[in-house]
């Protein structure tokens, strides 16, 4: 049966000199929130999950469900694993927000290693030094002409990247450009 990861057809890449690692984080679970009524969906979420939604720029984490703040009253909730998200979220938030399920619709690699933020600085025109975005940090940013969703989870530093599943080839090859024979993709 053939791989269903939306990175099944780029080909993995061993360096001579591994500064940084980027593998897929798959399976996962997403779902796009966009509150109608704030202060009621970020209760609810808040008193069933104990899960805040994060402010402008910032992500956050409950139980195994992290938030990513995407824009005003507008959220990316993701879940690894294959345990469905959706329906637990329509039973928390009911008519609060407008819910969106895009578990197959988001391809999502996580960057680790000494050379993550460098490799990443070649690629994204936002500044990623630590006094700026440390763990906990969110952005909606671009690089080689993708709309990429980026939060940092750790000082190592390690780093999520998310794009529409159909750029997942592109956003590898530009990983691997960037990495310049340090980074390991696979």
């Amino acid at each position: 049966m053939a791989s269903l990861s939306a990175f099944a057809d780029c080909k993995a890449v061993v360096p001579a000199h591994e500064a940084a690692r980027a593998t897929p984080v798959e399976p996962l679970a997403a779902v796009s929130l966009t509150a109608w009524d704030r202060e009621a969906a970020a209760a609810a979420l808040r008193d069933t999950l104990g899960l805040m939604l994060p402010d402008a720029g910032r992500w956050t984490v409950a139980q195994d469900i992290v938030a990513v703040w995407l824009g005003p009253n507008h959220w990316a909730l993701q879940r690894e694993g294959t345990t469905p998200l959706l329906p637990e979220i329509v039973r928390i938030v009911g008519d609060h927000a407008g819910l969106i399920d895009l578990t197959d619709a988001r391809a999502v690699l996580r960057l680790t290693g000494p050379a993550a933020r460098e490799i990443l600085s070649a690629l994204l025109p936002i500044d990623l030094h630590p006094r700026g975005f440390a763990p906990g940090r969110a952005a909606t940013t671009v690089t080689s002409h993708l709309t990429v969703q980026l939060r940092q989870i750790d000082a190592a530093p390690t780093y999520e990247l998310s794009v529409g599943r159909s750029f997942a080839g592109s956003l590898w090859r530009a990983l691997e450009l960037a990495g310049a024979g340090r980074l390991r993709l696979g």
